[in-house]
């Protein structure tokens, strides 16, 4: 792996030289092309983003090339290899590693020391996710945290208050116990497999760890801990299996009025709001339980703006992560109700589209006890064997520890 990263810096460094004339000429006939990859279905909005930044950037025009998000990895990864990377591009929390790790990214703290942007105004953990060893590489855009959503209904008639943010997991275990059986099909909580809506939030609080570099945490005690709590509810009956789980997905179980609580991050808002859902007028969200350390974590996660190291144009690439960073960009994403902007003064006007329910408990997550999603140059290789060993202990197969234990033997 490290071998094929080397490669592919090597490759992007080689065939920038190589295009550096046609680029060069085009620039001097007159005009800067700025090419920007994204994955995100936001054309309107990015459409009205180029229009402005255009009308004050004379003699620079943003080219747009969406690609869904099945294809944008392959695309990006031969793009870079093949030395025809965008100039700037979408990258991930799962991805950054791998990227800045293989020097395909420009480092952007000069750019930064020297403008308007001032990190300040964006959840700390999403700067931490796009700094690599000390060096600030993407800016960004959106985040998305995680609640606990309850169905009201279900709470009324199990006769329990509906959560509170002094809510404890204990609190949480009484309540999906009170509520498991109520009616016929109906279970108090999603416990199946899922990270990032699931254990990585319940570790965290148990000052828990998973990577960092190229050292794992499952041997941890808060790390153990916060994936057995879970499995523990499994065990109780207090949900459903985890082969129910993947065959008809927990968020579809709670919009169908199955389940009493659901771990879910914002963008879920839209599922359970829709005319789909049969707990639109009766669920609500709420912060996320304090564990046994008395602290409350979610894993925070959202996409940032990086420049290619191969660009010919820098410095107008950075004027365009810069406007794509700024006050009139982060006030229109949250206007149009896209995502929420990681500019947390805008934070509230993607929550302003759902009234009815308490979303501002995901800005107060981003900004007081929000996590990084556990990232590193190898994510996929780590990533895969955590599932395949820990989905045995949500399975009941295994347990946490021997779960743990395998993992640390293939990849500790």
């Amino acid at each position: 792996m490290k071998k094929r990263l080397a490669v592919l810096m090597s490759m992007v460094m080689f065939s920038s030289a190589a295009l550096m004339g046609s680029v060069t000429a085009m620039a001097e006939e007159g005009g800067v092309e700025i090419h920007y990859a994204y994955w995100a279905t936001m054309d309107e909005f990015y459409e009205q983003c180029k229009a402005d930044f255009e009308a004050a950037n004379p003699g620079v025009t943003i080219v747009l090339e969406h690609t869904s998000w099945d294809e944008y990895w392959t695309k990006l990864e031969a793009a870079a290899t093949g030395g025809s990377v965008a100039d700037v591009f979408h990258m991930n929390g799962v991805n950054i590693t791998k990227y800045a790790d293989g020097g395909v990214l420009l480092p952007l703290d000069d750019y930064i020391a020297n403008s308007d942007v001032d990190l300040a105004n964006y959840p700390p953990a999403m700067n931490e996710m796009y700094n690599y060893d000390g060096t600030q590489y993407g800016i960004a855009m959106d985040y998305d945290t995680v609640g606990l959503w309850y169905n009201k209904d279900l709470f009324d008639k199990a006769g329990v208050a509906y959560p509170t943010s002094e809510w404890t997991w204990d609190d949480l275990t009484a309540a999906a116990a009170a509520i498991t059986g109520i009616e016929d099909g109906v279970f108090g909580i999603a416990a199946g497999y899922s990270d990032q809506q699931g254990f990585y939030n319940t570790a965290f609080a148990e000052d828990g760890w998973f990577v960092d570099g190229e050292n794992f945490g499952f041997n941890e005690e808060g790390t153990r801990k916060g994936i057995q709590c879970w499995v523990d509810l499994m065990e109780a009956g207090y949900s459903p299996s985890e082969v129910s789980q993947e065959e008809n997905a927990a968020y579809l179980q709670f919009m169908a009025g199955k389940l009493g609580m659901l771990f879910a991050g914002d963008w879920m808002v839209a599922y359970f709001s829709s005319e789909d859902s049969s707990v639109a007028d009766i669920c609500d969200v709420v912060e996320l339980p304090l564990m046994s350390t008395g602290k409350r974590a979610s894993v925070i996660h959202g996409k940032a703006n990086c420049i290619s190291v191969a660009t010919e144009h820098p410095d107008e690439a950075w004027a365009w992560v810069e406007y794509l960073a700024g006050a009139e960009a982060n006030k229109r994403l949250g206007e149009m109700g896209i995502a929420i902007p990681s500019y947390l003064e805008y934070s509230s006007l993607f929550f302003d589209a759902y009234p009815q329910y308490n979303m501002a408990i995901y800005a107060d997550a981003a900004a007081n006890y929000s996590y990084a999603y556990p990232s590193s140059a190898f994510n996929t290789e780590w990533s895969d064997i955590m599932w395949n060993e820990l989905v045995r202990a949500f399975n009941l197969e295994i347990s946490v520890d021997e779960a743990c234990d395998n993992i640390m033997e293939q990849i500790g």
